[in-house]
């Protein structure tokens, strides 16, 4: 027996559009989609992706986020962090890689010797490699963190934009990453990681009121409480405590909106068991629009779908969906 030993079947938002008109009979198999009809379909997917999100009951029983966990690095005695694309106060972000410095390094210096241009360790099975114009963090000898850019492809030393701020000694930690974190809606936990990766959970706040009556705040040291409060663009993280040990970092894991569909030719962000469940919401959507008629066989394919991907284990995926705690389909 011949099997393909593969299992990274994926669909793009065009596939889920052809399939969801197929559905309910606006094509017939093989055919193309209009342009005009593929514009009406792209904005209906999007729109039923972000009511299938946050707190809000818009998708029939189910709710869809995203979960990721978001690492933030600290800075000496700063209180209150900004989390979005735009931020520059926080160095905030969804993957990172870890190196060290192989030799000494003085202050001035803008060619950083280092041990590896990649990283295996920080997330097991997946390499993090040092690119041009990522976001570099080096350790200084003072205890705080030099940020700058990486200018140039990194090998057996890398070039930042910015001179260090002064001496970092070999064996320093280094760390890097591409992208910032994105604002994210809501948070399930927070920890405090020190330097052997162990971990102490922080209360969080999402309620200034609450916050704000903590006895204490406002002081050095370790945090041992945050406030989070979502902005239009940003999150607004504030410790209770100013941080003074910058070997540790904030860990959070947080919820974040679906990812728009920007073209039809966009992947699917979803496993692949919830597929069905996706293109026969579509084709629910997209009945009425095209003046076609929902059928007891269309509603029963769309609740199968839907049953199974609300079988899914919310705790064994980074996406989940979740039902009405009233049970309502």
């Amino acid at each position: 027996m011949t099997t393909s030993s593969s299992w990274n079947y994926s669909l793009t938002a065009a596939d889920i559009i052809q399939a969801a008109l197929e559905d309910i009979n606006v094509l017939v198999a093989g055919e193309s989609v209009a342009t005009d009809d593929s514009t009406v379909a792209l904005r209906t997917l999007n729109q039923l992706v972000k009511q299938w999100q946050g707190n809000a009951d818009m998708a029939q029983g189910l709710k869809v986020w995203t979960r990721q966990r978001v690492t933030l690095f600290l800075a000496a005695n700063q209180y209150q962090y900004v989390i979005g694309p735009a931020s520059t106060d926080a160095r905030a972000t969804t993957a990172y890689g870890r190196t060290t410095l192989s030799a000494a390094e003085a202050a001035s210096q803008t060619v950083i010797s280092i041990t590896s241009n990649t990283d295996t360790t920080t997330y097991p099975g997946t390499t993090v490699t040092m690119t041009s114009g990522d976001i570099v963090g080096i350790v200084l000898n003072d205890g705080t963190i030099h940020w700058s850019t990486i200018s140039g492809t990194p090998a057996a030393t890398m070039t930042i934009v910015d001179a260090l701020a002064s001496a970092a000694a070999s064996g320093n930690y280094v760390y890097w990453f591409t992208s910032r974190a994105q604002r994210f809606v809501d948070i399930e936990a927070a920890k405090l990681r020190d330097a052997d990766e162990i971990d102490t959970d922080l209360t969080v706040y999402t309620d200034v009121g609450e916050y704000e009556s903590l006895p204490e705040k406002n002081a050095e040291g370790d945090a041992t409480a945050i406030l989070v409060e979502p902005l239009r663009t940003q999150t607004r993280i504030t410790l209770n405590f100013a941080p003074t040990d910058l070997t540790k970092q904030l860990r959070l894991t947080v919820i974040y909106p679906a990812e728009d569909y920007d073209a039809t030719t966009d992947d699917i962000a979803y496993p692949q068991e919830w597929f069905a469940a996706l293109e026969w919401e579509l084709a629910r959507r997209l009945a009425p629009k095209f003046n076609r008629r929902w059928t007891p066989t269309h509603q029963a394919n769309w609740e199968t779908a839907t049953s199974i991907a609300r079988q899914l284990n919310p705790q064994a995926t980074s996406i989940y969906f979740q039902p009405h705690a009233d049970g309502r389909a």
